[in-house]
């Protein structure tokens, strides 16, 4: 049966109802970090992990009926030992990238109610959001509602590197605090995405060609909408300009004038617009991602407009 990796992630448990899995995909690191997960869950429960080779299917210890293993192979062996293994109450754990030889042994698992088939890859918005609920259930957190987005936009695609960044917010003493994430989710990268917030006063044809050359695919959406969301909730989150200037982080030294300059030149009025302007585009492209591109460049125009 084919299921979402999430779905382990959220309920670890959900694993004692399948007899062997079969890790594919093209995300290595997600693909390492789901087998280890498994491996964890049945090592609480009795079962004895053993690193498995083609030599091994005539290993003489191999089927041992007074214990339980899970057996961890990198390379699929063949469907009849898959069998075998789980007459003796034995779980078999695969890890493979996709390769037009593992074909059947996903057929092999995708049909049978009993195995499970997970394939893993770049996370989109919904898994990021799915793995970031069960993270904020099992540690009890709380996030505002506009930290919860803003925090979601932030995380990486890679599921390997999201974990550790979830991992670093658990240390932070502010964790509502958006300046804080940014900091600790290594925003202060001198990206593309993160300077074009300060060309929004370019002319709408250099907008236009930036947008065009840079955002075209989701996560280049969400990667330069991040920044404008950052600093417009620095705005909104301060009452002046030495508040502003406290939560303002240290590797925006060169740009902090920018943002004093910006900052100052904005009413109640304005931060209203622009508040509601970043409500109204991230809801949009929820529910239109294949507009992504269009619903940005409305986006950085219609800021462009408001802070003018």
């Amino acid at each position: 049966m084919k299921i979402n990796p999430e779905n382990f992630i959220v309920d670890e448990g959900l694993c004692f109802n399948y007899k062997s899995f079969f890790i594919s995909g093209n995300d290595e690191g997600y693909i390492f970090a789901l087998r280890d997960l498994l491996v964890k869950s049945l090592s609480k429960n009795g079962f004895i992990k053993k690193n498995l080779t083609d030599n091994d299917k005539v290993c003489d210890d191999l089927f041992k009926i007074e214990s339980k293993y899970v057996y961890v192979c990198e390379k699929y062996i063949d469907n009849s030992f898959v069998e075998e293994a789980e007459k003796n109450q034995d779980v078999l754990i695969f890890c493979e990238k996709n390769t037009p030889k593992n074909k059947s042994a996903k057929q092999f698992f995708s049909k049978s109610k009993e195995r499970a088939l997970l394939e893993c890859y770049e996370l989109d918005q919904n898994r990021k959001k799915t793995i970031l609920n069960a993270f904020i259930k099992k540690h009890g957190l709380f996030f505002e509602n506009s930290v919860y987005w803003f925090l979601l936009d932030l995380l990486d695609n890679k599921y390997a590197i999201l974990i550790k960044e979830l991992e670093k917010i658990l240390l932070l003493d502010k964790k509502n605090d958006t300046a804080e994430l940014a900091n600790s989710l290594g925003m202060e990268q001198s990206t593309d995405a993160n300077k074009f917030f300060f060309k929004v006063h370019l002319s709408r044809s250099d907008i236009t060609h930036l947008i065009n050359s840079s955002v075209n695919s989701l996560p280049d959406f969400y990667s330069y909408f991040s920044y404008f969301k950052i600093y417009s909730l620095l705005f909104f989150g301060s009452q002046n300009i030495n508040e502003l200037e406290s939560k303002i982080p240290r590797y925006l030294f060169r740009e902090k004038q920018s943002l004093i300059s910006l900052f100052e030149s904005l009413n109640e009025n304005k931060k209203n617009l622009l508040s509601s302007l970043v409500y109204k585009t991230e809801k949009l492209v929820r529910k239109n991602p294949n507009l992504y591109k269009q619903l940005f460049f409305r986006f950085v125009l219609n800021y462009k407009k408001i802070i003018s």
